[in-house]
């Protein structure tokens, strides 16, 4: 029986899907990053209420670009458990990601928009998705 073996630098998902949408949570807000598939470029970013209507601002983001898409998401089981339960209604693919340990930043800053687009990364480098 022949195995199943992946290509060398290309993860499932990217086979899968044109687009990822990495998903950076937090209680206010939610920010998002169009990473696609092909080259891991960074194609736009937006954060939105972490509300229903931001939700479907999300939505609304991800349809703009155009293909088959996946979402990673960090914290679906807490911050963005209502973003999870929206997408998983709306039948879309969702990939769990554990919220990453980060290192100290400078004077304490972050950024969202990068946060997003790593997680939208960390999904199409695994082999394994939750």
């Amino acid at each position: 029986m022949p195995m199943l073996t992946e290509p060398p630098g290309k993860s499932r998902l990217a086979q899968t899907v044109d687009v990822v949408i990495g998903v950076d949570t937090h209680t206010d807000t939610h920010t998002a990053a169009a990473v696609t598939t092909a080259t891991g470029a960074l194609v736009a970013t937006v954060t939105v209420s972490a509300d229903a209507d931001g939700y479907a601002e999300l939505v609304e983001f991800a349809d703009a670009h155009a293909g088959l898409r996946a979402w990673a998401i960090e914290g679906t089981g807490g911050y963005g458990a209502g973003l999870t339960r929206h997408l998983a209604q709306a039948e879309e693919l969702v990939v769990e990601l554990d919220r990453p340990g980060r290192p100290a930043r400078r004077g304490g800053r972050k950024s969202d928009p990068l946060d997003a687009a790593r997680a939208a990364r960390e999904a199409l480098s695994r082999t394994r998705l939750a």
